[in-house]
């Protein structure tokens, strides 16, 4: 069976209510079409670009899975009709790879992110290039 990637932005003001019942809509969505769920977690909150359904921001779950192909146009439009998912994109991963993204989404975010250094008045004129 195919595994798949699947990035959902969701409602904020209803993840905000009951983070809990917002994931798990989504794995019962996922077995409701006869799939798995390998790994979910909560990517991030971020402004969205543009209003999406009255929404300026989104909460990304990422979540790996498995579904039955044929069962696969029903769950994406099934998580179309879902009032706590604003938007979703769904992709087949490469087999080849499968294993370490879905390692890596169970992990979580092993290390920090980084904020860039704040540059120094001297540092910043050595990189500015001068005529």
């Amino acid at each position: 069976m195919a595994v798949y990637e699947g990035m959902f932005i969701l409602d904020p003001t209803k993840f905000a209510r009951d983070p809990g019942a917002a994931a798990q809509q989504i794995a019962d969505l996922i077995t409701q079409h006869g799939g798995t769920v390998l790994a979910a977690r909560l990517w991030d909150e971020r402004k969205l670009a543009y209003p999406i359904k009255g929404h300026k921001k989104g909460i990304y779950w990422l979540t790996y899975f498995t579904v039955p192909g044929g069962n696969l146009i029903a769950f994406e439009r099934q998580c179309e009709i879902t009032d706590e998912i604003v938007r979703k994109l769904v992709l087949k991963i490469d087999d080849r790879i499968a294993d370490a993204l879905v390692q890596h989404a169970l992990a979580g975010e092993a290390t920090p992110r980084r904020t860039p250094a704040p540059t120094t008045p001297s540092t910043a004129a050595a990189t500015v290039p001068t005529e």
